[in-house]
């Protein structure tokens, strides 16, 4: 019941934010998911210009969460960046803790993950918007 509350009181405030237009939340240490970063304490609405799954670790060997993965023009939520696998365009991941899929009319969700930053925004908000986790 407590997590269930926690969700839909963060997903509240995603909606909130998308429908404000903002692209930076803060978001308190309080409000993270079990799985995020301790330090992550600004978060980033970021459009996918190529294409990204969501996986479990910052590596390839870490297997997907489960959920489609996005693609150019869908949305994901990142709290905080850190350095993993390369995969040729260098080795920052965004982690991730909400999805909003274009192609689907719109279906979200909140599954919490690694995102490849170079296939997100080029690892841009990495580098000026983001904090490291």
């Amino acid at each position: 019941m407590r997590a269930t509350l926690r969700r839909r009181g963060a997903m509240a405030a995603v909606v909130a934010a998308l429908s404000a237009g903002g692209m930076l939340l803060t978001t308190a240490s309080a409000s993270a998911t079990a799985s995020a970063p301790a330090s992550a304490n600004a978060s980033a609405l970021l459009t996918v210009e190529v294409g990204a799954a969501i996986f479990n670790g910052r590596s390839l060997a870490s297997g997907e969460v489960g959920i489609p993965d996005l693609w150019s023009g869908d949305v994901l939520l990142a709290t905080c960046w850190n350095t993993g696998e390369n995969l040729g365009r260098g080795n920052r991941w965004y982690f991730t803790v909400y999805e909003r899929y274009s192609r689907f009319n719109g279906l979200e969700l909140t599954a919490s993950g690694w995102t490849y930053a170079p296939y997100v925004d080029n690892s841009a908000a990495s580098k000026s918007v983001i904090t490291h986790c």
